[in-house]
């Protein structure tokens, strides 16, 4: 027997370095499929011997894709198990629920679960993904009841649900907090007050019929140097010779609250260079669309749009933080919301005064200045009769 305990040791060591291997990897959020074979033919390479125990002949090597899932399922059993029972001792347990599409266009369901440990700390951890056939409420209703038995959550202690302001989640009829509170009468449910943030913006913003062309704009600034490694080069060029910062065009997306603030916040800081980069593609390489952006970038109308929203978007921003903050403070909630309406209001009552050190307030002063945006002859006060 002592003959074969070398081999053994050898073969245990050589499956426990395998499964950190790819532990590390999914921590890492690396390719698992792609990268685990790889990892360990460098750990081997490094002196790993042991993982040569894993090669048995050639077509059975712990190295395929059936193997590597099996794999993952055991290192997922492992740690969630201790997770669930912490879960299921806590006296109060919540639910938050988000949908939302993968790579293959498939929908899915995220659930994660809120829960108090024995000293009264608040813990927030991954419950499950689900795959469901589509996005009605009684499909995701019945999703959500089977993972909760699956994983044997003590639904007398669910009282409390999180969604986002979505119609299917918070319809008063038939939506997925109405079924969920008719089933768990304990559940309280609320809806992301960060989404009905980013929501009414969107809805404000779309009773002005120009930010929506505003906004189409803004997103094809991001496409036109993003598709081109040489428009970047240039733009950044553009931005180095004018004492800018180095920029890069952020993309505008309604399912990242913040990236419109961000968009503004580099375009306002850097609108100089993005134009004469565009007025140069459009002169130099007869480029069609440098000239249509061009275009309609420099107008008065499109510079003041840019301003007021860098105005305006950091004090949004700001308020979105405070809602998305992992342990809620409902008393600076409730000093933030009244202060940023003020903030707003003042900004709106400010007509055609603008506040003292805001953006608005410099806006003549910028499109006046040769070195900046007057080298581009923006009439403003043409265009402003005009309109």
């Amino acid at each position: 027997m002592n003959a074969f305990e070398p081999v053994i040791i050898m073969e245990h060591e050589a499956v426990i370095g395998g499964f950190k291997c790819l532990y590390w990897l999914v921590k890492n959020e690396i390719a698992h499929h792609t990268n685990y074979g790889k990892l360990l033919s460098l750990a081997q390479l490094l002196g790993c011997d042991y993982f040569l125990k894993l090669k048995v002949d050639r077509r059975n090597n712990y190295r395929s894709h059936r193997i590597i899932d099996e794999m993952l399922e055991i290192v997922s059993n492992v740690i969630e198990e201790p997770l669930i029972e912490q879960m299921r001792a806590s006296q109060a347990i919540s639910l938050e629920l988000d949908e939302s599409t993968d790579v293959s266009l498939l929908r899915q369901l995220d659930l994660h679960v809120r829960y108090l440990d024995k000293e009264g700390l608040v813990f927030n951890q991954f419950l499950d993904i689900v795959t469901v056939s589509d996005g009605k409420a009684d499909t995701i209703v019945t999703a959500v009841k089977a993972v909760l038995q699956n994983k044997q959550v003590p639904t007398e202690k669910l009282c409390g649900l999180g969604t986002d302001g979505a119609a299917v989640m918070t319809g008063r009829v038939n939506g997925v907090a109405k079924q969920l509170t008719d089933s768990f009468p304990m559940i309280v449910a609320v809806a992301c007050a960060a989404h009905r943030l980013a929501l009414a913006c969107k809805d404000a913003s779309n009773d002005v019929k120009y930010m929506a062309t505003f906004r189409d704009h803004l997103q094809e600034l991001h496409l036109y140097f993003h598709h081109s490694a040489n428009r970047t080069a240039a733009l950044k060029a553009a931005a180095t010779t004018l004492g800018l910062s180095d920029l890069k065009m952020k993309e505008v997306k309604d399912t990242r609250w913040l990236s419109q603030h961000l968009a503004i916040e580099i375009l306002q800081r850097n609108l100089t260079a993005v134009l004469a980069t565009l007025a140069e593609e459009a002169e130099l390489k007869r480029c069609p669309v440098a000239k249509g952006l061009y275009t309609f970038c420099a107008t008065y109308r499109f510079v003041a749009s840019v301003y007021l929203q860098a105005d305006i978007l950091p004090h949004l921003a700001r308020l979105s933080k405070v809602f998305q903050r992992a342990n809620v403070n409902f008393l600076h909630i409730k000093e933030q919301v009244p202060i940023t309406i003020e903030t707003l209001r003042g900004i709106k009552d400010a007509g055609e005064t603008p506040l003292p050190g805001s953006f608005l307030s410099r806006l003549h002063q910028d499109l006046d200045d040769p070195l900046g945006l007057g080298a581009f002859t923006i009439h403003h006060e043409e265009e402003r009769t005009g309109c």
